[in-house]
C-alpha cells in the first residue's frame, strides 16, 4: 500500500530525514515513533505531498507520490498535527463542509460522531472548543472519507484518558474496515495494542522498524503515571494493585502508578469506576528516554 524508499529531506543546515526506507503493507497500521524533532511529520508531509523531497521515492498503492501527487492523494486522508478551523462556524457545520466536499454519504458522518462522542459539541462554534474536543474533529474529518489510506499525525495529542480509549476503538474498527494507517506518536506507551508494527526514528534516521509485540519485547517497557486523586483513599492503592500495577506510591492526594503500558489505561478506568476523581493526569518519559539512549548505542555499535 505504501512503499518509502531512501527518504531524504533538509532544510537549510538541518537534515530532517536522512535516508529512511520502509513499507506499509494493506490492512496494517504502523506507528512512527520518536522524540520531537526526530523527522516523523516531516516524513509525514512527504507522503502527503506537502513537502518535497530532496531525494527518494514515495509510491501510495503504486502511484508515484512526486511524479502524479494529485492521484496519489485520492488514495489517502491526513491529520496534520496542528488543525485550524473554521472559528466561527459550528462543529455540524464543519462536518456538513467536509461531506459535501468529499461527497460522503450522510450515514458515513453519522457513524463518525457516534464512533468520537461528538453528540454533546455539535452546536459549539469551533472557537469555543477545547484543545481536544478541536483534537476529535480533526480525527472525525480525517476518518470521514472512504480511501484505503489514513495518514495520521500525532492523533491523540490533547486527548484525554477517555478519549484515548475512544480512539483506540476507532482504530480497531477502521482496521476492520480494511484500512491501512501509518500514524506518528513521541510516546511509546501508544503504541500498544494499536500499532502491528513501529518504526524508530532519531535524528532523521530509522533506527528500528519492526512488528510491536517484538520491539516490546526488546525493549522491556513500563509506563509510570503520575495521578492527582481529589478524594484519595487507601483503597484506591489495593484497587491500582488488583487491577494489574506493578507498583505503586502514594503521598497525600496524589499516587504513582507502574505498570506494563498496555495495562495503564486499564487501570486508570478502573479507579474512575470505583469512584476517584483524578484531576491530574501525567505520563513520565524517563523510561522513554532510556529506551532510546539504548536504541542510540546499538546503532552507533553496528556502525562502529
Amino acid at each position: 500500500m505504501l512503499a518509502v524508499k531512501n527518504l531524504k529531506k533538509r532544510f537549510g543546515d538541518v537534515i530532517a530525514v536522512d535516508g529512511i526506507s520502509f513499507s506499509v503493507l494493506e490492512n496494517e497500521t504502523v506507528a512512527l515513533l520518536g522524540p520531537n524533532g526526530s523527522g516523523k511529520t516531516t516524513t509525514l508531509r512527504a507522503i502527503v505531498g506537502l513537502v518535497l523531497p530532496d531525494e527518494g521515492e514515495i509510491y501510495i498503492n503504486g502511484v508515484d507520490v512526486i511524479r502524479e501527487p494529485k492521484k496519489a492523494k485520492g488514495f489517502l486522508s491526513f491529520l496534520p498535527q496542528r488543525i485550524n478551523m473554521y472559528e466561527n462556524l459550528k462543529v455540524i457545520e464543519i462536518i456538513e463542509f467536509f461531506r459535501k466536499i468529499r461527497n460522503l454519504p450522510v450515514q458515513r458522518v453519522e457513524y463518525v460522531i457516534e464512533m468520537l462522542n461528538l453528540k454533546d459539541i455539535l452546536n459549539k462554534y469551533a472557537s469555543e472548543l477545547s484543545g481536544g474536543n478541536v483534537q476529535r474533529l480533526g480525527i472525525a474529518i480525517a476518518i470521514m472519507p472512504d480511501v484505503p489510506l489514513l495518514i495520521l499525525d500525532e492523533p491523540t495529542l490533547s486527548l484525554d484518558p477517555e478519549g484515548v480509549m475512544r480512539f483506540k476503538s476507532l482504530l480497531s474498527s477502521l482496521k476492520g474496515e480494511g484500512k491501512t494507517i501509518l500514524f506518528t506518536t513521541h510516546l511509546l506507551n501508544e503504541v500498544d495494542e494499536l500499532a502491528d508494527k513501529v518504526g524508530v526514528l532519531v535524528s532523521g534516521r530509522l533506527i528500528a522498524f519492526e512488528g510491536a509485540s517484538e520491539l516490546k519485547k526488546k525493549l522491556k517497557f513500563e509506563s509510570k503515571v503520575y495521578l492527582v486523586i481529589s478524594n484519595m483513599t487507601d483503597r484506591f492503592v489495593d484497587v491500582v494493585l488488583d487491577a494489574g500495577a506493578l507498583d505503586v506510591k502514594r503521598n497525600g492526594t496524589s499516587m504513582i502508578i507502574k505498570a506494563d503500558s498496555k495495562d495503564m489505561l486499564d487501570i486508570i478506568f478502573k479507579l474512575k469506576e470505583c469512584g476517584a476523581k483524578i484531576e491530574n493526569f501525567q505520563t513520565s518519559s524517563q523510561s522513554f528516554e532510556v529506551v532510546y539512549q539504548k536504541l542510540m548505542e546499538e546503532y552507533h555499535g553496528k556502525k562502529d
